[in-house]
Order: C-alpha cells, then sequence, then structure tokens
C-alpha cells in the first residue's frame, strides 16, 4: 500500500512535537549531548570538527524521526486493535 493514512496523520496533521512538553529529562539530555559533542571535537581535525558533528547530528536525528513514525504506526494499529477487541466483546454479549 502507497497510501497510509496513519503516517498521514503523524507527519502533516498532527505536529505532535509542537505540542509535547520540554521534561527536565529532555533538558538534561540535550545538556549532556552538548557536553559529549563538545569533548568529541578534541579528537577531530579542527577544520572538519564542526561539519562532522553536524552530519552525525542530522542523521541521528533522521534514525529518531523515522523510530518516532514507526512508533506512532505501530500504537495506532495497536490502539485500533483494542477499540476492535472491546467493541467485539461488547456485540457478543
Amino acid at each position: 500500500m502507497n497510501y497510509s493514512v496513519i503516517k498521514e496523520l503523524f507527519f502533516e496533521r498532527c505536529n505532535i512535537d509542537e505540542r509535547l512538553p520540554v521534561t527536565d529529562g529532555h533538558k538534561k539530555i540535550a545538556k549532556k549531548l552538548f557536553e559529549f559533542e563538545e569533548s568529541i571535537k578534541k579528537y577531530l581535525p579542527e577544520k572538519d570538527s564542526e561539519r562532522i558533528i553536524a552530519e552525525y547530528s542530522l542523521l541521528q536525528g533522521e534514525l529518531n524521526s523515522e523510530t518516532e513514525s514507526t512508533s506512532f504506526t505501530e500504537g495506532f494499529k495497536i490502539g485500533l486493535l483494542v477499540g476492535l477487541e472491546v467493541f467485539s466483546d461488547l456485540l457478543k454479549k
């Protein structure tokens, strides 16, 4: 199937990440990530360090995006299956 309404909801209509609160956990991890990137730079060639870190960050972001999309899709499917089971049980009574 080429068209996925679930992915359209995730990418076009929901904008879930715009409504998610930034938690203390997010802030703590972002700070650690920044500090880690800064420590890695000293092992990279000075002229290439910014480019290498930027490319790594972009690839990591793409991986995170793919993971979020897949998780959303699978969670949506599971939610539908749970709903189907609940309603099928109600109809049996």
